[in-house]
């Protein structure tokens, strides 16, 4: 099976995105840091690193926009390589500076969670992967430990126990809607991890709503998707701060949700440009239900969630 962190745009160069999104958030210290490196092929050609912080209730995030040809994968296993940013799947270091904002990060990742994959799910997005879809997603690691330290404004943050997380998408645009969601270092279950995501789905003459999910509990894999029968239903709160899906199969049922407080805005790829404003929250609270018929239940919280809601 493939290596799921690859770069696969070598010989992209028109109406294609390819991004990292490298979370990793430290309970100790109050800090949730998101990083997503890529590139974009539209008609302007960059590479880029957004950076979206929670630091003890102070908020950073930015865009910082290199050229295309700053932009280079390098060896085997692979390392992505920016100007003053050097990612790998062994961890990210960089040095970046956007108008006020200083940031020095030297992150040391330990042993990758991966997915459970076969001919049938050779990635998350299942047989829809030998589809081409506009937008592929995958998951690198489900969960991760991290160590090392950031540099915020020249103070100094120590991570000792930090958990980490990362997936990528790659395609010509993000869907015209969806929802996404991610969370570790649950109350009760420091071991479990969740990812979520609900889109409309348009290829050709296919347009269908899609939904796929993962709960590790830290021994077993659970997965909901609509290429497995997975049923879905998303409601959105009158206020439009939080969301609440719901996903079940004949064997299993998962519960979510999300708050989409005190979110900042990023920059995502849509309708053939790098330039469509959405808003990503790196400090949500999540509550997640999960049944099963023989097994146990699972009532989890996490505050350190990561959550998005785009045109739902």
């Amino acid at each position: 099976m493939a290596n799921r962190f690859n770069f696969r745009g070598e010989n992209r160069r028109d109406n294609y995105f390819e991004g990292w999104f490298i979370k990793t958030n430290d309970k100790k210290n109050d800090l949730s840091v998101a990083l997503i490196p890529g590139v974009a092929h539209f008609s302007e050609q960059e590479s880029f690193v957004q950076y979206n912080i929670v630091y003890k209730d102070t908020y950073y995030s930015g865009k910082i926009t290199f050229s295309r040809d700053e932009f280079d994968v390098v060896g085997d296993p692979q390392t992505v390589m920016m100007p003053k940013f050097v990612f790998n799947e062994k961890g990210v270091k960089a040095s970046l500076k956007d108008g006020d904002t200083e940031l020095l990060i030297d992150f040391d990742f330990g042993l990758f969670l991966p997915i459970r994959q076969s001919i049938y799910t050779p990635s998350i997005m299942g047989p829809l992967e030998y589809l081409n879809m506009p937008c592929n997603h995958d998951i690198v690691s489900l969960r991760h430990t991290v160590k090392g330290r950031i540099s915020i404004n020249g103070e100094v943050i120590e991570l000792t126990d930090a958990l980490g997380y990362i997936e990528k998408d790659r395609g010509s645009t993000f869907p015209s809607r969806y929802a996404w969601a991610h969370a570790n270092g649950f109350e009760h279950n420091s071991e479990a991890t969740l990812f979520l995501s609900a889109a409309e789905l348009e290829k050709g003459l296919l347009k269908k709503e899609g939904a796929i999910a993962i709960f590790h509990d830290g021994k077993e894999e659970h997965r909901f998707a609509t290429y497995y029968g997975t049923v879905t239903n998303l409601t959105v709160s009158p206020d439009d701060e939080s969301y609440t899906i719901t996903m079940k199969d004949p064997f299993k049922k998962l519960e979510v949700t999300v708050s989409l407080k005190n979110g900042s805005e990023l920059i995502a790829p849509m309708n053939a440009g790098m330039d469509y404003p959405i808003k990503e929250t790196v400090k949500s609270d999540i509550t997640m239900t999960f049944t099963q018929k023989n097994g146990p239940t699972y009532h989890l919280k996490s505050t350190s969630g990561a959550g998005e809601l785009v045109n739902w």
